[in-house]
This record gives C-alpha cells, sequence and structure tokens, in this order.
C-alpha cells in the first residue's frame, strides 16, 4: 500500500465546493459583466458619457487602446500582413455585416409593421427604427478581436475586420440608413436629418479609429518586431491578454451607465424592452448561424455546385481569381471563429454617435429612445459571445481530438500492412 493509498481523502463537500470554485473562476468574465451591471444601474453618472470618470476618454479611447495595444504585441507581423489580403474572409464579413443583416432586419421591420405593431404599440416606432439603425452599423471594434482569441481563432483577421468594417462603415452606415428608412405616414416625425449633420460625426469616429485602434495597433507591432523574445515574455509575466480581456468588462460597464444614465429604459414600454431583447438575441444567434455556414458550407453543397460552376468548362476558363470567387470550399475553422464574431456583432463606438449626428434635430429622448435597440444588441452580443467562446472551444477540442484518432487509425493499419 503507497502513502497516497493511506492518505486521508478531504471530504465530498470540499471537494465540491473546490470544483464550484474553480468553475466560477472560470467564469469570470461573465462573472464580471453582472457586476459591471450592478454598478451601472446603482450608479449610472460615475461612468456614463460626461460622467465621474469621462469614460468617452478613459474607457472608449484608454481601455479599447489597450486591447489594440495587446493585439499588436501579440500578433507577428508576418501574420497581419498575411490576413490583410485574405479579401474572401473579409469580403464575407463585411458583406453580412452590410448586406445580409440590415436585408433580413428590413424584412423584420416590415412584417412587424403587418401584424399591427403601430396599432400595439409593441415594438414601438423608435424601437423598430433603431433596430433597423442596429442593423445597418459595422462589426464592433473591441469585444469581437477579444473573444475570437479568447475561442482560438484567427485574432488577425479579427483586428483587420474590425479596421475595414469601422472605415467602410462611417461611410456606408448612414447611406444604409437614408436607404432603409420608410417615408411619410407616422415614420416622418422619425426620419433622420439630412447629411449636412455627419460632419462632426466623420471626424469623431475618424479621430477614435486613429488613437484607439490604428496607432496603438502599429505600436503594439513595432515592439514585436524590435524586441520580439521580450514581448513575449512580457505578454506571458504580466498576463497582458487577461487584462485585455477585462477591458471589456470596461466596456459593459460605461455601456450599461449610458443605458441607465438616460431614464430611456425606464421610460420606454416594458413589452418593448422584453421584444428587444429576444429580438436581439435571435438575431445574434441566427447570424452567427450564417456566418458558420457561409464559411463552412456543408461538403455535399461543394460536391453539387463546384462541378456545375467553377469546375465546369466555361469556369476553368475564367481567370484565377473569378474562379476562386464562385468556388465553394470551407474555410480553416481559426478563420470560421473570426468571421462567426465579426460578422454577428455590432459596434456603439460608432452607433452612438451616428444616432446623435443623424438624429440632431429631436430632443434627447428621442435620441435616447433610438438608441436604445443599438445599447441592447451591443450588451447582449457580449454576453452572449462569452457562451460561444466556451462552445467555439469544445467544437475544436472535439475536431482536433476525432483528428488525432483518425491519424492513429491510419498510422495502425500502415504498420499492420
Amino acid at each position: 500500500m503507497t502513502a497516497a493509498d493511506t492518505e486521508p481523502q478531504p471530504p465530498v463537500w470540499l471537494r465540491f465546493a473546490k470544483k464550484i470554485f474553480k468553475f466560477l473562476l472560470s467564469q469570470w468574465l461573465i462573472i464580471g459583466f453582472g457586476i459591471a451591471c450592478v454598478l451601472a444601474y446603482f450608479f449610472p453618472h460615475v461612468a456614463a458619457h460626461g460622467g465621474t470618470i469621462r469614460s468617452e476618454y478613459s474607457i472608449l479611447y484608454g481601455a479599447v487602446a489597450f486591447i489594440f495595444l495587446v493585439s499588436g504585441l501579440q500578433l507577428a507581423p508576418a501574420k497581419l500582413k498575411q490576413n490583410l489580403m485574405n479579401w474572401r474572409l473579409h469580403a464575407l464579413v463585411q458583406g453580412i455585416s452590410f448586406v445580409i443583416f440590415p436585408t433580413v432586419v428590413f424584412a423584420i421591420f416590415h412584417i412587424c409593421i403587418a401584424a399591427g405593431a403601430l396599432e400595439s404599440g409593441t415594438p414601438s416606432i423608435p424601437v423598430l427604427v433603431g433596430l433597423l439603425a442596429t442593423a445597418c452599423l459595422p462589426t464592433t471594434i473591441a469585444s469581437n478581436v477579444v473573444m475570437t482569441r479568447n475561442a482560438g481563432g484567427d485574432e488577425a483577421s479579427a483586428v483587420i475586420s474590425v479596421v475595414i468594417g469601422n472605415v467602410f462603415g462611417s461611410f456606408l452606415s448612414p447611406l444604409l440608413i437614408y436607404g432603409f428608412m420608410p417615408t411619410g405616414g407616422v415614420f416622418e416625425p422619425w426620419r433622420p436629418a439630412g447629411p449636412s449633420t455627419l460632419g462632426r460625426m466623420y471626424a469623431d469616429v475618424a479621430k477614435q479609429l486613429g488613437l484607439s485602434v490604428v496607432l496603438p495597433l502599429l505600436g503594439g507591432q513595432v515592439l514585436r518586431w524590435t524586441w520580439e523574445a521580450n514581448v513575449v515574455k512580457a505578454l506571458n509575466l504580466l498576463k497582458l491578454p487577461k487584462l485585455s480581456a477585462f477591458c471589456l468588462i470596461l466596456l459593459v460597464w460605461t455601456t450599461f451607465s449610458g443605458a441607465f444614465e438616460t431614464g430611456a429604459l425606464f421610460k420606454i414600454s416594458k413589452s418593448s424592452i422584453v421584444w428587444t431583447i429576444f429580438m436581439n438575441i435571435a438575431l445574434y444567434l441566427l447570424f452567427t448561424l450564417i456566418c458558420f455556414l457561409s464559411a463552412r458550407p456543408p461538403l455535399t453543397l461543394a460536391r453539387l455546385v463546384n462541378p456545375m460552376i467553377a469546375d465546369s468548362k466555361l469556369g476553368r476558363r475564367l481567370p484565377r481569381f473569378l474562379r476562386r470567387i464562385v468556388t465553394v470550399r470551407q474555410m480553416c475553422m481559426e478563420e470560421t471563429i473570426a468571421v462567426c464574431f465579426c460578422g454577428a456583432a455590432k459596434t456603439t463606438s460608432l452607433g452612438i454617435p451616428l444616432v446623435a449626428a443623424m438624429w440632431a434635430a429631436a430632443d434627447d429622448l428621442t435620441r435616447a429612445f433610438i438608441q436604445i435597440p443599438v445599447l441592447l444588441y451591443t450588451i447582449e452580443q457580449v454576453f452572449v459571445a462569452q457562451l460561444l467562446v466556451h462552445v467555439l472551444k469544445w467544437y475544436m477540442r472535439r475536431r482536433e481530438k476525432h483528428q488525432s484518432e483518425s491519424e492513429t487509425q491510419v498510422d495502425t493499419e500502415h504498420e499492420e500492412h
């Protein structure tokens, strides 16, 4: 009998308590989100725009800049350059974000009207207008990069998609909102003002992208290129990726604080709020699924479509880049994760100033009502995305295990022969 066998085992309740503690510790980000929501509810002025800590600078610039500084430190310059030319991934993300998403929400918008939303008030007109505005926004700036990294996805792809989406979104989003917004009747008072109000918004968005995304990213890349070994050591020693994830809690804190500070959440009907919450979750899950299937279409579909198009006589005569466009193929799992987190997400960094600029002539409460779907969607997407991190990590482990078992089986068969 060994010494290990004679050692007394801890009580069952203690082993159970340790398991619970380890589980809670692994869910620190979700718990942090919950604490941020509670603090925002009881002390909204602290982290609201113009509040005690001036979150429009300390968090929206400082915390976001730190996230992209860490991304710049973590990514090898060659990897970032390689993903800059990954046109297929970027076209897929931006196509879902700016074409498919607004089109689907526009259809939901008219289904709600046909179902009697104008008469019942659920969802209310400002909620419908705000949901349509949300659908036209680009991907979020920070959370999708962190979630992609945490899930084991291609962080470089997410970073490039964020920059491309927000640069083009600054110009595309207002045009999409003007194009999709209905005219006349009950919607006339809720229509945005003319394009002349957007000048300040463009300047603010350009400044934020430059100072909180591009400069920190380039700074991190310069440090990585100059002192790579020391940078890698500092990343591991100081736990900088964990600190970067902690900055997401600060973003959730300021977003909730803004929602509670205006009081709009308490003035709009409860039925509209409940409808918006469940609709946002449904939309995020729907577009995550669309992103996944678009990035990794079933092999059966590829075998069915490719012989008729890309591998047909006409397809073989096409230029190489056109043939690649029409070829149905699966992306690697790491890129697929980046597509899922970037394609389904929307940003408050552009959304809130865009609504404020486009509805500048409206009163504060009207703007706050329209901003509710933007705020709720961006808050909910962080919670749902954190849950999806665990799902995608489980899927990756299961896939790697299956591949390892398949390779082992093949090696065994070769040895037998």
